[in-house]
């Protein structure tokens, strides 16, 4: 879900904090102390559900164009025609079906979808179209990890419903969030110290783990029931042909812990489940000092499909357009796969001419990818 952009920020700090990473892990014990955390036990067991990673490189796979998510424009679009045309327009071939389109846009997609010129969908982001009961559209509204189960049933009833969608307009993926787990809001603890430039300090340190650790045991009770849905779902996906994209979240309570990326993905199978980067999510939690982007991305790289591709600062947020923004994406897009797809994913404030910008700019510094 994107953010959008700040306007009167308040002034903050942006220190470096690459040099105290190795404080962040959460097993940061007391000395003395031998702390068994939620990490062993999640992991306990786990090796008869693991499925091998793919080994070898796609050398002979051409690197996917650039596609534009249409979370930029469907909530300002009269009809599902409109929504393509726009998206060709302004030069994409190629779309991501967003969360926010809604249902009364369906009849145009389906009907536009296969004219010439029509970008191609390649992608739908879960729940698309928009469930007619939400007031408003959410890619959160129903979660797998809700602990209530008419919530969990409604979110596996509008993500099946978003995989025939997909199917029906010759989509090949689906991205997923995977729910939340513990408290809500803990990052409010963290900002202050981190506009204060203390992001170093012992009070920081001993916050961030502190939330870390309360989420992670959370997600230790939760997972179970998430795995039962998702395996159900996977099962769907498979027999229209699709892969699920699980994405990376920028709030600290929402799934999974970014430490426990590999072991679910030991437990979910590929071809049909990978991991879904999203380039302003992960720099935002690197700001906060709770990842190394490249080192995330790097670790993620064997299992992951696709990526959702936006601009992040400090100030102003994320889903800004590529190029004004912090993130170093002349070392994190090498790091790619050659047949991962790519979305350009930019808030609805961005102007046209920003979005044509950066579509130049991907064609301008696209590296050769791994």
């Amino acid at each position: 879900m994107w953010r959008t952009p700040k306007r009167n920020p308040t002034p903050c700090t942006r220190p470096s904090y690459r040099i105290f990473f190795a404080t962040i892990s959460r097993d940061f014990p007391t000395p003395g102390r031998n702390i068994q955390t939620p990490r062993q036990d999640f992991c306990a067991g786990a090796a008869r559900f693991c499925i091998a990673l793919p080994q070898g490189r796609l050398e002979n796979t051409p690197v996917s164009n650039l596609a534009l998510s249409t979370c930029w424009h469907a909530d300002r679009v009269p009809n599902g025609t409109a929504l393509l045309q726009e998206a060709s327009a302004l030069g994409f071939s190629s779309v991501e079906l967003s969360h926010n389109t809604r249902f009364s846009l369906w009849p145009g997609i389906l009907s536009a979808h296969r004219q010439p010129g029509a970008p191609r969908i390649e992608t739908l982001h879960n729940f698309c179209p928009v469930p007619v009961e939400l007031p408003r559209p959410h890619p959160n509204a129903y979660e797998f990890s809700d602990p209530r189960e008419p919530a969990r049933r409604l979110a596996e009833r509008h993500t099946v419903e978003t995989l025939k969608a997909a199917a029906a307009v010759g989509a090949k993926r689906v991205v997923l969030h995977l729910g939340s787990a513990g408290p809500r809001r803990p990052k409010k603890k963290l900002e202050p110290l981190l506009a204060a430039g203390k992001i170093g300090s012992r009070g920081f340190v001993r916050k961030k783990i502190q939330a870390l650790r309360t989420m992670e045991t959370a997600f230790a009770g939760i997972w179970p029931r998430v795995e039962t849905l998702l395996l159900r779902i996977g099962e769907k996906a498979a027999a229209l042909g699709l892969q699920l994209g699980l994405e990376c979240r920028e709030n600290l309570w929402e799934i999974p812990p970014d430490d426990f990326w590999e072991d679910i993905l030991q437990k979910l199978p590929a071809p049909t489940f990978g991991y879904w980067h999203d380039f302003g999510h992960a720099a935002a939690k690197e700001n906060l000092g709770l990842i190394d982007h490249e080192q995330h991305l790097r670790r993620l790289a064997p299992r992951l499909i696709g990526a959702h591709l936006h601009d992040y600062h400090p100030e102003d947020g994320d889903h800004l357009p590529l190029g004004q923004g912090t993130i170093p994406f002349a070392r994190l897009l090498p790091l790619l796969p050659r047949a991962a797809h790519v979305s350009l994913e930019l808030s609805p404030d961005v102007s046209a001419e920003d979005v044509r910008a950066s579509l130049a700019w991907w064609k301008k510094n696209q590296p050769a990818r791994s």
